[in-house]
C-alpha cells in the first residue's frame, strides 16, 4: 500500500481512470466477439449490419490510447477480410497486382 499522500493520490486516480477505461475496452472486447461469431455461422447480414458499430468501438478504443493504432488497424483488417471471405469477395492484395501488371 502507497505510504505518502502523492502515491495515495496517485492510486486513486489510476483506479478511477481503469474504471472509466474498462468500458470502451469491453465494449470493443464484446463487439469483436459479436461480429466474428456471426461470420462463424455465415450471417453475412447481420455481420455487414453491425460492421460500422465494431469499427468504432475500435476506434474509440485506439483515440484513447487503450491500444495502439496499429493494433486497431489490424483488428479492423482481420474483420473487414473475414467478412469478404463469406461474401466471396477478393482480396484487396490481388486487385492491386493486377492493376500493375497491365
Amino acid at each position: 500500500m502507497p505510504i505518502t499522500k502523492g502515491a495515495i493520490k496517485s492510486m486513486k486516480q489510476s483506479r478511477v481512470r481503469r474504471d472509466r477505461n474498462a468500458h470502451y475496452t469491453n465494449h470493443m472486447k464484446s463487439m469483436l466477439k459479436l461480429i466474428l461469431g456471426y461470420i462463424e455461422k455465415n450471417d453475412f447480414e447481420k455481420a455487414k449490419k453491425i460492421l460500422p458499430n465494431v469499427m468504432h468501438a475500435v476506434d474509440n478504443a485506439a483515440k484513447k490510447n487503450l491500444i495502439h493504432k496499429n493494433n486497431a488497424a489490424h483488428k479492423k483488417s482481420r474483420v473487414q477480410r473475414a467478412l469478404n471471405k463469406i461474401e466471396g469477395k477478393k482480396p484487396v492484395a490481388e486487385k492491386k497486382s493486377e492493376k500493375k501488371a497491365k
